[in-house]
């Protein structure tokens, strides 16, 4: 197993938030089932196992039309896993006049009412969003993907970790949480699609991780179905620990 950190730099505006819930604001934080089942279109069916031209993330027709989920959880791959992630940068907002009759984003006219459209608030270019991958196997993982209503590129930069340890006691995740794939003590609710997300989430199981550059641990969640890593001590002196 390995684990990575990971950001994700919008190239494109993006918007994902749906009126009567957030208003028309995208959120500041990444669904996990939004990242691995956009990672998960980009990778060859050989390596995911799942067809993309199958995949319950893609919106047609053929597969029961929009706005019906046809995904559990966030977790789109048995040998891979993205956390949600948090924005990283200033928010910011960039509104734009949107219209799409087949988008549902056009308010309905009367004779001789000029088209009405609406205003969208997207996170700008720019923005940077992070959280974590664990990866069962060696995997190439795409640099570019596609996010949101509108499918905007983002790009993907991923750093590997060194695993520390292991924990089974309650700990405090370095990331938000699928509550779905793990399971969340307490927390903060983040309240966006398709499912609410937990931020500051209390966890009971997961790995530690240490980045090389910052010299920082990182508490990272595992799906419950996946099991822990085994690691093996080689040297435990003074402040460095060899597993």
């Amino acid at each position: 197993m390995k684990v990575f950190a990971c950001s994700i730099y919008l190239l494109d505006p993006l918007f994902y938030a749906r009126e009567g819930l957030s208003a028309a604001y995208t959120p500041h934080y990444l669904h996990a089932t939004a990242i691995n089942f956009a990672v998960t279109a980009v990778i060859s069916p050989e390596v995911t196992g799942l067809d993309p031209q199958h995949q319950s993330y893609v919106i047609g027709e053929h597969n029961g039309g929009r706005n019906t989920p046809r995904y559990k959880n966030s977790l789109a791959s048995d040998k891979f896993y993205f956390t949600p992630a948090r924005l990283t940068t200033p928010l910011k907002y960039l509104p734009e006049w949107t219209k799409g009759e087949n988008d549902g984003f056009v308010a309905q006219t009367k004779r001789g009412e000029v088209l009405k459209a609406e205003i969208l608030n997207y996170l700008p270019p720019e923005a940077e969003f992070k959280g974590f991958l664990i990866s069962k196997t060696d995997v190439v993982f795409p640099s570019l993907i596609r996010l949101g209503s509108f499918r905007g590129k983002a790009r993907l930069h991923l750093e590997e970790l060194e695993i520390v340890g292991v924990f089974e006691k309650e700990q405090t995740a370095s990331h938000p949480v699928d509550p779905l794939i793990t399971k969340v003590f307490r927390g903060v609710m983040v309240n966006m699609f398709p499912y609410p997300i937990v931020d500051n989430a209390t966890i009971a199981r997961g790995v530690v991780a240490k980045s090389q550059e910052e010299q920082m641990l990182r508490v990272i969640a595992l799906p419950d179905e996946w099991q822990l890593p085994v690691l093996k001590m080689v040297r435990n002196g003074g402040r460095t620990i060899i597993v």
